[in-house]
């Protein structure tokens, strides 16, 4: 869908050079990580350029935006900064659209609702998937 789909949905993609399980797996003269970041590379150039093919199923137009941040490896701090980053992103988006970003409104309900399944007290929709995970 997002390669093809009608809607253009910006994507961002967050990859790190390094992996962090130090000596990695080399299969096929490639380690794992050298395969994830070929793949990052590889997506964001397909979502951009596309592939012109007269089989409606393997033709993609191509122009759909997106972004990659790229880190050295993924650490705690790392992961911090990136929390961080789109934390102050959502923020800065709230301010700008007049959306109140802190609305816990939302939570306030799954809190509501996770404490009825607690309780078998479900119907419907919440029962299905109650039912689903053994609650």
């Amino acid at each position: 869908m997002l390669h093809q789909g009608t809607d253009i949905v910006p994507l961002q993609f967050i990859g790190f050079k390094n992996s962090q399980i130090g000596t990695d797996v080399v299969i096929q003269d490639s380690t794992s990580q050298q395969k994830l970041c070929a793949n990052v590379a590889a997506q964001i150039v397909a979502f951009a350029c596309g592939k012109a093919d007269e089989n409606k199923n393997k033709n993609f137009e191509g122009g759909r935006p997106s972004s990659i941040i790229i880190g050295e490896a993924l650490t705690p701090e790392a992961l911090g900064a990136l929390l961080a980053h789109f934390e102050n992103k959502v923020m800065f988006q709230g301010f700008v659209w007049n959306v109140n970003s802190f609305d816990q409104e939302g939570v306030q309900l799954g809190k509501v609702l996770a404490k009825r399944v607690l309780a078998h007290e479900t119907d419907g929709a919440l029962k299905v998937f109650s039912d689903l995970l053994n609650i």
